[in-house]
């Protein structure tokens, strides 16, 4: 489904977010053996509209999900659908944030002119004339109007990073997928962001699967927490539903036992490949 994005009278309606479903995953680099699988047998649904985060050891395949749901990987078996469609590459209904708050923003662009860029090839791609006032909307939005004349380089890692996910979500993505997206800014920025893309998910909708490494920010973030185990033959450890209403208050006693139990889980395996 393409929304359609020339309506400014309906442009605050909620996205319909997609069920994304993995179904036996396994996936090895090149001429690997067998035993050098970085996912395998991996199993889940995320279920439309929902909060979903990854988290896990470094190396257990977290970034690697989120590539083959993009399209930008292919399983070596196994199946990726998107609401019961395989995903055999890249499409306007997933969008994907990156970590670098540098690279994908284009540096002889303002920022108005970034998030236009997306939204001018989406329309292009999908026969719907442009429309500047969505620009306006999103800049409104993220809180960048007054930064809308300036160039990348004249902008902070947070506001980079808030023009990256203006220009994902005006082309209105029924998946956002988000590759640790904050770990390169300071303990401020990330709280102030990490608050932003809750609510804006909580007011657009779609379904967002995130990927951190920092434990609090999935508990404060995810609907769902999927641990997984260190890698090779990496997988689903446990997924835990975090039922704790938004916005989350870090210092509950709720939020500090769930975050406990997860930290505990990934020093397990991190253990593990220590020999310890």
């Amino acid at each position: 489904m393409v929304s359609d994005l020339t309506n400014t009278e309906n442009k605050t309606n909620k996205v319909v977010g997609s069920e994304v479903d993995f179904k036996e995953i396994a996936l090895k680099y090149g001429d690997a053996n067998e035993s050098d699988f970085v996912i395998q047998s991996l199993s889940t649904t995320v279920k439309p509209n929902e909060f979903f985060v990854i988290v896990g050891p470094s190396g257990c395949g977290k970034t690697t999900l989120l590539r083959l749901v993009a399209g930008f990987l292919e399983p070596s078996s196994g199946e990726v659908s998107v609401d019961g469609k395989i995903v055999d590459g890249p499409g306007s209904d997933r969008a994907m944030v990156f970590q670098n708050v540098d690279g994908p923003l284009l540096e002889w662009l303002n920022v108005r002119q970034n998030i236009a860029f997306g939204l001018k090839f989406h329309s292009r791609n999908n026969n719907l004339p442009f429309n500047s006032k969505v620009v306006d909307y999103w800049l409104e939005t993220v809180g960048l109007e007054s930064a809308a004349e300036k160039f990348p380089h004249e902008l902070s890692g947070g506001m980079k990073q808030r023009v990256q996910i203006a220009r994902i979500l005006a082309v209105n993505p029924q998946v956002v997928l988000l590759d640790e997206p904050f770990a390169a800014l300071d303990a401020q920025s990330r709280r102030l962001l990490q608050r932003q893309v809750s609510d804006l998910w909580m007011s657009k909708g779609g379904t967002y699967i995130y990927v951190t490494h920092d434990i609090r920010e999935a508990v404060i973030l995810g609907e769902r927490v999927g641990v997984m185990k260190a890698g090779p033959k990496s997988g689903f450890l446990n997924i835990h539903e975090i039922d704790l209403p938004y916005p989350r208050d870090e210092y509950s006693l709720e939020f500090s036992n769930i975050t406990r139990i997860i930290e505990e889980e990934i020093v397990n395996e991190v253990n593990k490949l220590r020999g310890l």
